[in-house]
């Protein structure tokens, strides 16, 4: 179905989505929105206060941009990385 890997950093306090992936015969069903959203949910947990992630600018990873988006994360600067309040 999907995976997502997650690091926290507890001294800054900043949760990082690292390397996550859905079936492609899977896509488009919102489980990358779900696996993102229990992500944040585990940084929650741990005390984290900002969750970041980090994508290509390319075409091929614009359904990666659209998944992060749908979970509510958006540029903070002129960057590819894309960061969420927890």
């Amino acid at each position: 179905m999907g995976f997502v890997a997650v690091s926290l950093d507890k001294e800054t306090r900043v949760g990082e989505i690292g390397l996550n992936a859905v079936h492609p015969d899977l896509s488009g069903r919102g489980i990358g929105t779900r696996l993102y959203r229990h992500a944040i949910e585990v940084m929650k947990a741990a005390g984290m206060k900002v969750a970041s992630v980090g994508t290509g600018g390319d075409p091929s990873h614009a359904p990666a941009r659209r998944a992060y988006e749908k979970a509510g994360f958006g540029p903070a600067i002129p960057s590819i990385w894309m960061y969420r309040a927890v």
